[in-house]
């Protein structure tokens, strides 16, 4: 993987477009999240995929929204390319269930295609590589 260095100015908007997205699924701010793909972005989580931002944002805030306390962490981000801008993040996520007791812990890394719109970046094509998920609980904090 050849890393490309990107002008600060670039590395910002980069780092914005990632961390709205976790911060989109984290606060439930589904117009946030959906702000970080494009109208015909495709998703790809190995398991399932989605074609455009309204059908992944909308699987997202279906199993999002009735999820106890989540924390999504995105880190890790290089450029991997810059004809199209190729960027890899890792993310790891905990998704707790309703009672915030019992949830899951998920790890992964994201390949990204992303292109420069009027808005500013979006992503265009997402494609995920899911490492390890896992059971957790009891969680001791949610009885704190």
């Amino acid at each position: 993987m050849n890393t490309i260095t990107p002008t600060p100015h670039e590395r910002f908007e980069i780092l914005d477009l990632v961390h709205r997205y976790s911060t989109g699924i984290d606060t439930r701010d589904w117009a946030l999240f959906a702000s970080t793909f494009t109208d015909d972005a495709h998703v790809d989580f190995g398991f399932a995929q989605w074609e455009g931002a309204s059908s992944f944002t909308a699987f997202m805030r279906e199993t999002h929204d009735p999820a106890g306390r989540t924390l999504h962490r995105m880190t890790n981000t290089v450029v991997t390319g810059t004809d199209p801008l190729t960027v890899r993040t890792y993310g790891d996520a905990v998704v707790l269930q309703p009672d915030n007791v019992h949830g899951t812990i998920a790890n992964a890394w994201y390949d990204d295609e992303i292109v420069r719109t009027p808005d500013g970046l979006r992503i265009r094509r997402r494609v995920v590589h899911m490492i390890s998920m896992r059971a957790i609980g009891p969680n001791l904090v949610a009885e704190m």
